[in-house]
């Protein structure tokens, strides 16, 4: 009864480790998964980003545009319009840069009120739009998004310093 018992005992070891097998090639499929899904929503996050980049460098030419026509009439209107799209191209940076695996920007604020509140408290443009290299693996994708920042930073920091003279002329006027 011996050798029944031994054979008996290493077929059941056997059979624990083929399902133990089974479970971790499960778990490997359903990682795989999920690694995939977080891949592709950080890669929708980050094309939203990129989208709300051209946006913002439409609207700072827009702006541009419209003090060239109207001179500095509502500059200190122009000037915070300059300090909130400061301030969105702040948070859009953040998505470009953030890792994949940390894509979302950190506000660690435990309301999203909050948060919003303490974006447009900090949205001091020479804050917001400093560029910040981020080190990393160079891909291409990662080079022009650093790009078009350092591009649409540089125009809005121009427009604000234009704006910011405007004002103080108009201060000193009045």
């Amino acid at each position: 009864m011996l050798s029944i018992s031994t054979f008996a005992t290493g077929s059941s070891t056997d059979a624990y480790q083929e399902l133990m097998q089974k479970k971790l090639d499960i778990a490997k499929k359903n990682a795989a998964a999920t690694d995939g899904l977080s891949r592709k929503a950080d890669q929708d996050q980050k094309a939203l980003a990129r989208q709300r980049v051209d946006e913002i460098k439409k609207e700072i030419e827009a702006l541009r545009k419209m003090l060239a026509l109207f001179g500095g009439k509502d500059a200190k209107a122009l000037l915070q319009q300059l300090k909130q799209l400061a301030s969105q191209l702040k948070q859009v940076s953040g998505v470009l840069r953030a890792a994949p695996e940390n894509s979302v920007p950190d506000t660690q604020t435990p309301d999203g009120y909050g948060a919003y509140a303490e974006q447009q408290a900090s949205a001091d443009a020479e804050a917001a739009t400093t560029v910040q290299p981020v080190a990393a693996p160079f891909d291409a994708q990662r080079a022009e998004d650093e790009k078009q920042l350092d591009s649409v930073s540089q125009s809005l920091k121009g427009l604000r310093a234009t704006v910011e003279r405007l004002v103080r002329q108009q201060d000193h006027k009045a």
